[in-house]
């Protein structure tokens, strides 16, 4: 459970299964003062929605999918291309798309034959009313043992294949220009990279040098990518009515972190900077919703530090601490929340903190996105008694910021 910087637990509720497809479902959302307890639980009925992600594949190292003006954009590759190269080929390229290639409906058939597709499309579909009364209550939600914790061994697996890719050099340290954003006019450069890694999942592209590196980063990690296809898919339609606009189901961006012990961290930081200038113009961020997924078997408790800090959400203190315990997903706004991690301390290398990030995009950028500076800057020292004059005059004129 997390805690908000007053110690208060942070709303959230668990999942529950006790068969491979048919998981009981339980909601709870607890707060806690003073040492006394109140709980409130309840059974979510199961629903007709029936969504989730099918197979792909991700490669790292290799820009292998769409650029959007700074933000690397999981697009689909072309089934084609591997047609003539042998049916096999064609399969592997076939889940290579991170970011589906095939129609919507075709896409969701897919996630329905995959195993784990089929349960996160499952705990989607039964805790989507329990997630949306979350996000709009508090601005973020929690949900723990999503995949259902040692019932079918996802988690294992996915932290499992992930300190693989790790060990194998597929991880990088972040680029300084990555570690940089916008707050309105200003920008901030964090000095948070060491000991802290991270390797993209990546969809497939033209180019087929890419396609082949992509393949190899999904046949080293394949639970890996099919899980965060098959939430994107599953809460692209749940979660679209829970924003008040459409989620894209087909663009996305993810990457896996790593935080290695000796104070690895994450400082304040945003998921969405309105927007940044290129080549062919002023382009819009479209970055709405944030998920997070853990995988940390060994976590024993808030001393190994590590934890997610949400501030700018619904709670006493506006702020909330969150344990990055094993099979634990998170979700909150991109455009509303201020984010970091707590130093990691952890001793053995067992105890690294393995995670992703995944960000779903609105399709109507000019809609879809609530961007206002003011309330991402009063969590920052920096900018705290600076000016924000938001939005600037040229762009109301039709200029670029």
């Amino acid at each position: 459970m997390g805690l908000s910087a007053s110690g208060i637990p942070a709303p959230g509720f668990t999942a529950f299964a006790a068969a491979p497809l048919q998981p009981r479902v339980a909601a709870a959302s607890a707060w806690e003062s003073a040492g006394a307890t109140a709980r409130l639980a309840e059974t979510l009925r199961p629903s007709s929605l029936s969504t989730g992600g099918s197979q792909t594949k991700a490669g790292h190292g290799y820009l292998a999918m769409a650029t959007l003006a700074s933000v690397s954009v999981l697009s689909a590759g072309s089934a084609r291309r591997s047609a003539k190269r042998g049916m096999r080929h064609w399969r592997s390229a076939r889940q290579a798309g991170f970011g589906p290639k095939a129609p919507d409906m075709e896409q969701r058939e897919d996630v329905k034959r995959d195993e784990i597709g089929s349960r996160v499309s499952y705990v989607v579909c039964e805790n989507m009313q329990g997630i949306s009364r979350q996000l709009d209550q508090y601005g973020y939600s929690q949900v723990d043992g999503f995949l259902g914790g040692s019932i079918h061994g996802y988690p294992d697996k996915i932290r499992n294949e992930m300190k693989g890719l790790f060990d194998r050099g597929w991880f990088e340290e972040e680029p300084e220009d990555e570690a940089a954003f916008k707050v309105g006019q200003y920008k901030i450069s964090n000095q948070d990279r060491e000991h802290r890694f991270r390797a993209k999942l990546l969809g497939a592209v033209a180019d087929e040098k890419m396609e082949r590196a992509i393949e190899n980063q999904y046949d080293a990690a394949p639970t890996v990518v099919n899980f965060i296809r098959s939430l994107l898919v599953s809460l692209a339609e749940p979660m679209s009515k829970a924003a008040g606009t459409q989620l894209q189901s087909q663009v996305a961006t993810a990457e896996m972190f790593v935080l290695c012990g000796n104070g690895a961290r994450y400082d304040r930081r945003v998921s969405n900077v309105f927007g940044w200038n290129t080549d062919r113009g002023f382009v819009k961020d479209p970055r709405k919703l944030v998920a997070m997924y853990f995988a940390n078997p060994n976590y024993r408790g808030e001393d190994q530090g590590g934890c997610l800090q949400l501030e700018g959400v619904v709670t006493p203190t506006g702020a909330v601490r969150i344990a990055p315990i094993h099979d634990r997903l998170v979700l909150f706004w991109a455009d509303k929340v201020v984010w970091s991690m707590t130093p990691s301390r952890a001793g053995m290398i067992s105890e690294h903190q393995f995670g992703i990030i995944a960000h779903m995009m609105v399709k109507d950028k000019e809609k879809g996105i609530n961007y206002n500076p003011k309330t991402f800057a009063q969590w920052f020292p920096e900018l705290r008694g600076k000016s924000m004059d938001w939005p600037p005059a040229h762009l109301l004129q039709g200029g670029s910021p």
